[in-house]
């Protein structure tokens, strides 16, 4: 009995240590891309010309088509994931633990970030293509935990 207890207070710590992780990832890359945003200036159009879409206009950043496209892949799929993920923790009530709040609404950020710079024509500012390589790898990384959020949440809250 002894042992399942040790055994329990252990995994309960690794858990607490790895979702510590996590919101350090999604703090980082959140500054990271709150960096990105803040490079290039807004250059305004003429009233009489229609505005130009991202998806027509050629981007005046450093994001290539494809960082682009594999950007708007990873938050077509985190949307839905991060809906349940916060409906499971509202239903579940882990909506009065700090970290989780914390957790769900650094994802919302990122995932802000992301729309932001995707619709604007200079969205990522100075960023280089590498950075934005960056970017996309720890889009991918947040994207890859998503489901452990959503399991997480689904179980109920208990302190």
């Amino acid at each position: 009995m002894i042992f399942l207890e040790r055994h329990k207070i252990k995994r309960n710590e690794m858990e607490e240590f790895i979702m510590k992780k996590l919101l350090v990832l999604m703090m980082a890359l959140a500054m990271t891309l709150s960096l990105a945003a803040c490079g290039g200036g807004k250059t305004e159009t003429p009233a009489s010309a229609p505005a130009p879409t991202p998806a027509t206009a050629e981007r005046k950043d450093n994001v290539t088509p494809e960082q682009a496209a594999a950007i708007a892949d990873i938050m077509g799929k985190m949307g839905p994931l991060y809906n349940e993920a916060a409906e499971a923790a509202s239903k579940n009530g882990w909506d009065k633990e700090e970290t989780a709040v914390q957790e769900l609404n650094m994802v919302y950020a990122i995932m802000d970030s992301a729309r932001v710079g995707l619709e604007e024509i200079d969205g990522y500012g100075d960023t280089s293509t590498e950075e934005i390589d960056t970017v996309v790898a720890q889009y991918q990384v947040v994207l890859d935990e998503m489901p452990n959020l959503v399991a997480k949440y689904s179980e109920p809250y208990s302190k």
